[in-house]
Protein backbone atom coordinates (compact mmCIF):
# COMPACT_ATOMS: atom_id res chain seq x y z
CA UNK A 1 0.00 0.00 0.00
CA UNK A 2 2.86 2.41 0.94
CA UNK A 3 4.11 2.07 -2.45
CA UNK A 4 1.32 2.81 -3.84
CA UNK A 5 1.10 6.65 -1.77
CA UNK A 6 4.46 6.78 -2.64
CA UNK A 7 3.04 6.87 -6.34
CA UNK A 8 0.40 9.69 -5.55
CA UNK A 9 3.25 11.57 -3.97
CA UNK A 10 5.38 12.03 -6.99
CA UNK A 11 2.74 12.43 -9.10
CA UNK A 12 0.78 15.18 -7.27
CA UNK A 13 3.98 16.83 -6.22
CA UNK A 14 4.32 17.52 -10.38
CA UNK A 15 0.51 18.44 -10.60
CA UNK A 16 0.74 20.30 -7.33
CA UNK A 17 3.90 22.42 -8.76
CA UNK A 18 2.05 24.01 -11.64
CA UNK A 19 -1.03 25.63 -9.48
CA UNK A 20 1.00 28.98 -8.19
CA UNK A 21 1.80 30.07 -11.87
CA UNK A 22 -0.73 28.01 -14.69
CA UNK A 23 -3.32 30.75 -14.21
CA UNK A 24 -1.17 33.62 -14.70
CA UNK A 25 0.98 32.03 -17.54
CA UNK A 26 -1.90 31.65 -19.62
CA UNK A 27 -3.20 35.35 -18.58
CA UNK A 28 0.84 36.08 -20.01
CA UNK A 29 0.29 34.27 -23.56
CA UNK A 30 -3.12 37.11 -23.79
CA UNK A 31 -5.70 35.22 -22.28
CA UNK A 32 -8.42 36.75 -20.09
CA UNK A 33 -9.00 35.76 -16.48
CA UNK A 34 -11.80 33.44 -17.61
CA UNK A 35 -9.65 32.02 -20.48
CA UNK A 36 -7.02 31.62 -18.15
CA UNK A 37 -9.19 29.67 -15.46
CA UNK A 38 -10.83 27.47 -18.30
CA UNK A 39 -7.35 26.00 -19.69
CA UNK A 40 -6.76 25.00 -15.83
CA UNK A 41 -10.39 23.56 -16.03
CA UNK A 42 -9.44 21.47 -19.32
CA UNK A 43 -7.73 19.09 -17.08
CA UNK A 44 -10.43 17.75 -15.11
CA UNK A 45 -12.98 18.21 -17.43
CA UNK A 46 -10.59 15.76 -18.95
CA UNK A 47 -10.48 13.41 -16.27
CA UNK A 48 -14.79 13.55 -16.26
CA UNK A 49 -14.27 11.31 -19.20
CA UNK A 50 -11.64 9.31 -18.53
CA UNK A 51 -11.29 8.32 -15.00
CA UNK A 52 -14.56 5.79 -15.84
CA UNK A 53 -12.65 4.06 -18.64
CA UNK A 54 -9.67 3.86 -17.07
CA UNK A 55 -11.72 2.42 -13.55
CA UNK A 56 -13.22 -0.20 -15.38
CA UNK A 57 -10.51 -1.32 -17.41
CA UNK A 58 -8.19 -1.27 -14.00
CA UNK A 59 -11.26 -3.91 -13.07
CA UNK A 60 -10.51 -6.08 -16.11
CA UNK A 61 -6.84 -6.04 -16.86
CA UNK A 62 -5.56 -4.80 -13.70
CA UNK A 63 -4.12 -2.03 -11.78
CA UNK A 64 -0.51 -1.64 -12.35
CA UNK A 65 -0.40 -1.37 -16.35
CA UNK A 66 -3.74 1.37 -16.01
CA UNK A 67 -1.21 3.20 -13.77
CA UNK A 68 2.25 2.83 -16.25
CA UNK A 69 -0.23 4.01 -19.28
CA UNK A 70 -2.01 7.11 -17.04
CA UNK A 71 1.79 8.42 -15.54
CA UNK A 72 3.13 8.02 -19.18
CA UNK A 73 0.39 10.69 -20.24
CA UNK A 74 1.35 12.81 -17.90
CA UNK A 75 5.08 12.78 -18.86
CA UNK A 76 4.17 13.70 -22.05
CA UNK A 77 1.10 16.34 -21.18
CA UNK A 78 3.97 18.34 -18.99
CA UNK A 79 6.51 18.20 -22.03
CA UNK A 80 3.86 20.03 -24.55
CA UNK A 81 3.00 22.67 -21.77
CA UNK A 82 7.07 23.55 -20.75
CA UNK A 83 7.16 24.19 -24.22
CA UNK A 84 3.59 25.95 -24.94
CA UNK A 85 4.01 29.50 -26.75
CA UNK A 86 0.48 30.25 -27.37
CA UNK A 87 -2.74 30.12 -25.23
CA UNK A 88 -4.09 26.94 -27.00
CA UNK A 89 -1.06 24.84 -26.30
CA UNK A 90 -1.88 25.16 -22.68
CA UNK A 91 -5.16 24.59 -23.35
CA UNK A 92 -4.17 21.20 -25.40
CA UNK A 93 -1.35 19.72 -23.20
CA UNK A 94 -4.09 20.26 -19.70
CA UNK A 95 -7.13 18.59 -21.87
CA UNK A 96 -4.64 15.57 -22.87
CA UNK A 97 -3.08 15.65 -19.17
CA UNK A 98 -6.33 15.11 -17.78
CA UNK A 99 -7.76 12.37 -20.31
CA UNK A 100 -4.20 10.70 -19.18
CA UNK A 101 -4.83 11.27 -15.48
CA UNK A 102 -6.48 7.93 -14.77
CA UNK A 103 -4.06 7.39 -12.11
CA UNK A 104 -6.12 8.96 -8.96
CA UNK A 105 -9.36 6.38 -8.77
CA UNK A 106 -7.06 3.13 -9.95
CA UNK A 107 -5.14 4.16 -6.92
CA UNK A 108 -7.99 4.44 -4.62
CA UNK A 109 -9.12 1.47 -6.10
CA UNK A 110 -5.57 -0.44 -5.57
CA UNK A 111 -5.42 0.49 -1.64
CA UNK A 112 -9.50 -0.25 -1.43
CA UNK A 113 -8.44 -4.01 -2.77
CA UNK A 114 -5.28 -4.36 -0.49
CA UNK A 115 -7.25 -2.65 3.14
CA UNK A 116 -9.76 -4.44 5.32
CA UNK A 117 -12.99 -2.27 5.91
CA UNK A 118 -11.72 -1.57 9.82
CA UNK A 119 -8.57 0.00 7.98
CA UNK A 120 -10.07 1.74 4.93
CA UNK A 121 -10.21 5.21 6.72
CA UNK A 122 -7.00 5.21 7.56
CA UNK A 123 -5.65 4.08 4.65
CA UNK A 124 -7.23 6.70 2.62
CA UNK A 125 -5.93 9.15 4.86
CA UNK A 126 -2.91 8.16 3.90
CA UNK A 127 -3.82 9.23 -0.23
CA UNK A 128 -4.95 12.50 1.22
CA UNK A 129 -1.92 13.17 3.25
CA UNK A 130 -0.08 12.69 0.12
CA UNK A 131 -1.76 15.17 -1.54
CA UNK A 132 -1.14 17.26 1.54
CA UNK A 133 2.19 16.91 1.30
CA UNK A 134 2.28 17.63 -2.01
CA UNK A 135 0.33 20.47 -2.10
CA UNK A 136 3.15 21.75 0.54
CA UNK A 137 6.30 20.55 -1.71
CA UNK A 138 4.40 21.32 -4.81
CA UNK A 139 3.30 24.83 -4.81
CA UNK A 140 6.76 25.58 -2.58
CA UNK A 141 8.98 24.51 -5.12
CA UNK A 142 6.88 26.07 -8.41
CA UNK A 143 7.02 29.29 -7.19
CA UNK A 144 10.80 29.15 -6.29
CA UNK A 145 11.60 27.61 -9.89
CA UNK A 146 8.99 30.01 -11.65
CA UNK A 147 10.82 33.46 -10.03
CA UNK A 148 9.44 36.38 -8.46
CA UNK A 149 7.13 38.07 -10.71
CA UNK A 150 3.38 37.10 -11.97
CA UNK A 151 3.95 39.98 -15.26
CA UNK A 152 6.96 37.40 -16.40
CA UNK A 153 6.47 33.79 -14.55
CA UNK A 154 9.06 30.92 -15.62
CA UNK A 155 6.79 27.68 -16.94
CA UNK A 156 8.91 25.78 -18.43
CA UNK A 157 11.50 24.93 -16.00
CA UNK A 158 8.84 23.76 -13.44
CA UNK A 159 6.79 21.89 -16.07
CA UNK A 160 9.88 19.70 -17.19
CA UNK A 161 10.07 18.71 -13.29
CA UNK A 162 6.75 17.62 -13.02
CA UNK A 163 7.34 15.48 -16.05
CA UNK A 164 10.36 14.69 -14.32
CA UNK A 165 8.84 13.80 -11.16
CA UNK A 166 5.76 11.91 -13.06
CA UNK A 167 8.49 10.08 -15.05
CA UNK A 168 9.73 8.77 -11.54
CA UNK A 169 6.49 7.63 -10.75
CA UNK A 170 6.23 5.52 -13.78
CA UNK A 171 9.47 3.98 -13.15
CA UNK A 172 8.06 3.03 -9.37
CA UNK A 173 5.31 1.42 -10.72
CA UNK A 174 7.59 -0.29 -13.50
CA UNK A 175 9.82 -1.67 -10.81
CA UNK A 176 8.22 -2.02 -7.90
CA UNK A 177 4.37 -2.29 -7.76
CA UNK A 178 2.69 -5.78 -7.06
CA UNK A 179 -0.55 -6.64 -9.00
CA UNK A 180 -3.41 -6.04 -6.11
CA UNK A 181 -5.88 -8.17 -8.64
CA UNK A 182 -5.08 -11.93 -9.71
CA UNK A 183 -4.65 -12.61 -13.40
CA UNK A 184 -3.24 -8.88 -14.35
CA UNK A 185 -2.74 -7.90 -18.08
CA UNK A 186 -2.14 -11.23 -19.48
CA UNK A 187 -5.55 -13.06 -17.89
CA UNK A 188 -8.47 -10.24 -18.52
CA UNK A 189 -11.14 -10.40 -16.10
CA UNK A 190 -14.93 -10.67 -17.64
CA UNK A 191 -16.38 -6.84 -16.02
CA UNK A 192 -19.93 -5.58 -15.98
CA UNK A 193 -21.27 -2.79 -18.66
CA UNK A 194 -21.69 1.05 -17.60
CA UNK A 195 -25.09 0.36 -17.76
CA UNK A 196 -25.33 -2.29 -15.46
CA UNK A 197 -23.01 -0.57 -13.04
CA UNK A 198 -25.06 2.41 -13.04
CA UNK A 199 -28.13 0.49 -12.46
CA UNK A 200 -26.42 -1.35 -9.84
CA UNK A 201 -25.61 2.34 -8.61
CA UNK A 202 -28.83 3.70 -8.70
CA UNK A 203 -30.15 0.79 -6.21
CA UNK A 204 -27.81 2.20 -3.31
CA UNK A 205 -29.07 5.69 -1.86
CA UNK A 206 -26.07 6.37 -0.24
CA UNK A 207 -23.83 5.77 -2.96
CA UNK A 208 -25.69 8.01 -4.57
CA UNK A 209 -25.71 11.02 -2.14
CA UNK A 210 -22.12 10.05 -2.12
CA UNK A 211 -21.65 10.94 -5.70
CA UNK A 212 -23.76 14.05 -5.53
CA UNK A 213 -21.73 14.97 -2.98
CA UNK A 214 -18.55 14.33 -4.28
CA UNK A 215 -20.22 16.57 -7.19
CA UNK A 216 -21.12 19.45 -4.95
CA UNK A 217 -17.72 19.11 -2.90
CA UNK A 218 -15.81 19.77 -6.26
CA UNK A 219 -17.64 22.41 -7.46
CA UNK A 220 -17.01 24.72 -4.32
CA UNK A 221 -13.33 23.56 -4.16
CA UNK A 222 -13.20 24.30 -7.78
CA UNK A 223 -14.38 28.14 -7.18
CA UNK A 224 -12.02 29.23 -4.14
CA UNK A 225 -9.20 27.17 -5.05
CA UNK A 226 -8.53 27.82 -8.91
CA UNK A 227 -8.90 31.54 -8.10
CA UNK A 228 -7.16 32.09 -5.28
CA UNK A 229 -3.68 33.36 -7.23
CA UNK A 230 -5.64 35.88 -9.00
CA UNK A 231 -7.77 36.66 -5.82
CA UNK A 232 -4.66 36.98 -3.92
CA UNK A 233 -3.20 39.44 -6.35
CA UNK A 234 -6.10 41.51 -6.39
CA UNK A 235 -6.45 42.23 -2.61
CA UNK A 236 -2.71 42.20 -2.04
CA UNK A 237 -1.80 39.21 -0.15
CA UNK A 238 0.59 38.59 -2.90
CA UNK A 239 2.45 40.18 -5.83
CA UNK A 240 4.21 36.69 -7.06
CA UNK A 241 4.32 33.08 -6.81
CA UNK A 242 6.89 32.98 -4.09
CA UNK A 243 4.50 35.29 -1.82
CA UNK A 244 1.55 32.55 -2.11
CA UNK A 245 4.20 29.82 -0.51
CA UNK A 246 3.86 30.82 2.77
CA UNK A 247 0.24 30.73 3.16
CA UNK A 248 -0.12 27.17 0.84
CA UNK A 249 2.78 26.27 2.91
CA UNK A 250 0.39 26.36 6.25
CA UNK A 251 -2.97 24.92 4.99
CA UNK A 252 -0.86 21.76 3.33
CA UNK A 253 1.23 21.53 7.11
CA UNK A 254 -2.69 21.16 7.94
CA UNK A 255 -4.35 18.72 5.69
CA UNK A 256 -0.79 16.59 6.55
CA UNK A 257 -1.18 16.54 9.94
CA UNK A 258 -4.90 15.95 9.94
CA UNK A 259 -5.05 13.02 6.97
CA UNK A 260 -1.88 11.45 8.16
CA UNK A 261 -2.22 11.20 11.70
CA UNK A 262 -5.39 12.07 13.07
CA UNK A 263 -7.95 10.85 10.59
CA UNK A 264 -7.66 7.43 11.67
CA UNK A 265 -8.65 7.86 15.62
CA UNK A 266 -11.35 10.42 14.47
CA UNK A 267 -13.10 8.15 12.24
CA UNK A 268 -12.91 5.09 14.80
CA UNK A 269 -14.15 8.36 17.71
CA UNK A 270 -16.90 9.65 15.36
CA UNK A 271 -17.36 7.75 12.01
CA UNK A 272 -17.01 8.89 8.86
CA UNK A 273 -20.16 10.68 8.20
CA UNK A 274 -19.82 13.12 11.18
CA UNK A 275 -16.43 13.78 10.03
CA UNK A 276 -18.31 14.53 6.75
CA UNK A 277 -20.48 16.90 8.49
CA UNK A 278 -17.79 19.09 10.46
CA UNK A 279 -16.02 19.46 7.22
CA UNK A 280 -18.52 20.67 5.45
CA UNK A 281 -19.49 23.53 8.45
CA UNK A 282 -15.44 23.92 8.92
CA UNK A 283 -14.79 24.54 5.53
CA UNK A 284 -17.86 26.86 4.68
CA UNK A 285 -16.96 29.31 7.30
CA UNK A 286 -13.71 29.18 6.69
CA UNK A 287 -14.22 31.10 2.96
CA UNK A 288 -16.00 33.24 4.47
CA UNK A 289 -13.26 34.20 6.84
CA UNK A 290 -10.79 34.07 3.54
CA UNK A 291 -12.41 36.98 2.09
CA UNK A 292 -12.58 38.78 5.71
CA UNK A 293 -8.92 38.48 6.06
CA UNK A 294 -8.09 39.42 2.36
CA UNK A 295 -10.58 42.53 2.63
CA UNK A 296 -8.09 43.58 5.77
CA UNK A 297 -5.26 42.50 3.43
CA UNK A 298 -4.15 40.46 6.09
CA UNK A 299 -1.53 37.82 5.39
CA UNK A 300 -1.68 36.18 8.45
CA UNK A 301 -5.28 35.61 8.77
CA UNK A 302 -5.61 34.48 5.17
CA UNK A 303 -3.13 31.24 6.01
CA UNK A 304 -5.37 30.56 9.65
CA UNK A 305 -8.58 30.45 7.12
CA UNK A 306 -6.62 28.51 4.71
CA UNK A 307 -5.80 25.98 7.81
CA UNK A 308 -9.29 25.79 8.70
CA UNK A 309 -10.38 25.24 5.17
CA UNK A 310 -7.82 22.77 4.61
CA UNK A 311 -8.71 20.92 7.47
CA UNK A 312 -12.16 21.07 6.62
CA UNK A 313 -11.18 19.73 3.36
CA UNK A 314 -9.26 16.65 4.65
CA UNK A 315 -12.37 15.56 7.05
CA UNK A 316 -14.89 15.66 3.86
CA UNK A 317 -12.38 14.32 1.44
CA UNK A 318 -11.08 11.32 3.48
CA UNK A 319 -14.80 10.47 4.82
CA UNK A 320 -16.19 10.35 1.50
CA UNK A 321 -13.83 8.44 -0.07
CA UNK A 322 -13.88 5.90 2.31
CA UNK A 323 -17.46 5.50 2.63
CA UNK A 324 -17.89 5.11 -1.00
CA UNK A 325 -14.94 2.19 -1.06
CA UNK A 326 -16.56 0.53 1.53
CA UNK A 327 -20.07 1.06 -0.61
CA UNK A 328 -18.38 -1.02 -3.43
CA UNK A 329 -17.08 -4.61 -3.96
CA UNK A 330 -13.96 -5.56 -5.51
CA UNK A 331 -15.27 -6.51 -9.22
CA UNK A 332 -16.50 -3.07 -9.62
CA UNK A 333 -14.81 -1.45 -7.55
CA UNK A 334 -12.42 0.38 -10.31
CA UNK A 335 -15.27 1.30 -12.35
CA UNK A 336 -17.29 2.93 -9.38
CA UNK A 337 -14.29 5.02 -7.94
CA UNK A 338 -14.11 5.86 -11.62
CA UNK A 339 -17.00 7.56 -11.40
CA UNK A 340 -17.04 9.15 -7.95
CA UNK A 341 -13.75 10.52 -9.48
CA UNK A 342 -15.44 11.87 -13.03
CA UNK A 343 -18.54 13.69 -11.19
CA UNK A 344 -15.18 15.05 -9.02
CA UNK A 345 -13.43 16.51 -11.97
CA UNK A 346 -16.60 17.36 -13.50
CA UNK A 347 -17.66 19.69 -10.83
CA UNK A 348 -13.96 21.02 -10.09
CA UNK A 349 -13.86 22.17 -14.03
CA UNK A 350 -17.15 23.83 -13.57
CA UNK A 351 -16.10 25.51 -10.86
CA UNK A 352 -12.98 26.44 -12.55
CA UNK A 353 -14.06 27.47 -15.72
CA UNK A 354 -16.96 29.21 -14.24
CA UNK A 355 -14.63 30.90 -10.76
CA UNK A 356 -12.50 33.61 -13.14
CA UNK A 357 -16.03 35.33 -14.74
CA UNK A 358 -17.45 35.26 -11.24
CA UNK A 359 -14.32 37.01 -9.90
CA UNK A 360 -14.35 39.19 -12.79
CA UNK A 361 -18.41 39.87 -13.53
CA UNK A 362 -19.87 39.49 -9.78
CA UNK A 363 -17.16 40.75 -7.53
CA UNK A 364 -14.04 39.87 -6.24
CA UNK A 365 -15.01 37.73 -3.57
CA UNK A 366 -17.85 35.68 -5.11
CA UNK A 367 -16.28 33.02 -6.08
CA UNK A 368 -15.96 32.48 -2.00
CA UNK A 369 -20.03 33.14 -1.22
CA UNK A 370 -20.67 30.76 -4.22
CA UNK A 371 -17.90 28.12 -2.34
CA UNK A 372 -19.62 28.73 1.25
CA UNK A 373 -23.39 28.18 -0.87
CA UNK A 374 -22.20 25.09 -1.95
CA UNK A 375 -20.99 23.50 1.48
CA UNK A 376 -24.35 24.35 2.88
CA UNK A 377 -25.86 21.89 0.25
CA UNK A 378 -23.02 19.41 1.39
CA UNK A 379 -23.79 19.25 4.95
CA UNK A 380 -27.42 18.48 3.97
CA UNK A 381 -26.86 15.60 1.77
CA UNK A 382 -24.20 14.57 4.95
CA UNK A 383 -27.07 14.66 7.07
CA UNK A 384 -29.28 12.64 4.40
CA UNK A 385 -26.38 9.91 4.95
CA UNK A 386 -27.03 6.32 6.15
CA UNK A 387 -24.36 3.96 7.39
CA UNK A 388 -22.76 1.79 4.74
CA UNK A 389 -24.11 -0.86 3.14
CA UNK A 390 -22.59 -4.04 3.48
CA UNK A 391 -22.33 -5.95 -0.03
CA UNK A 392 -20.16 -9.14 -0.98
CA UNK A 393 -21.32 -9.72 -4.63
CA UNK A 394 -20.97 -7.31 -7.91
CA UNK A 395 -23.49 -6.80 -10.19
CA UNK A 396 -23.79 -9.94 -12.54
CA UNK A 397 -22.35 -9.29 -15.89
CA UNK A 398 -24.88 -10.29 -18.94
CA UNK A 399 -21.88 -10.49 -21.07
CA UNK A 400 -17.99 -9.16 -21.31
CA UNK A 401 -17.44 -5.57 -21.25
CA UNK A 402 -15.14 -4.61 -24.23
Amino acid sequence: MMIAVFIVLLDMIGFAIMLPILAYYALQLGASPGMATFCMALYVIGMFFSTPIWGRLSDRFGRKPILMISLAGAVLGYVVLGFASAVWMVAVSRLFSGLMAGNLSVAQAYVADVTTEQDRAKAMGMLGAAFGISFIVGPALGGYLAGDSFADANLQLPAMVSGLLSLSALLVVVFFLKESLPGGADNPRVTVSSREVISWIGGRRSLCLLLAGVLVYNLAAGFVESVFPIWADATNIAHGPKDLVPVLLAAGIAMVIVQGGLIGPLTRAFGERRLMRAGAVIFGISVILVTLAGSIASVPAVAAALMSQAVGAAFVLTSMQSLTSKETVAGNRGAVMGIYNALGTLGRGMGTALTGSAFAGIGVHAPYYLGATLMGLLLIIALMLRAPRVETTAPVASEAAT
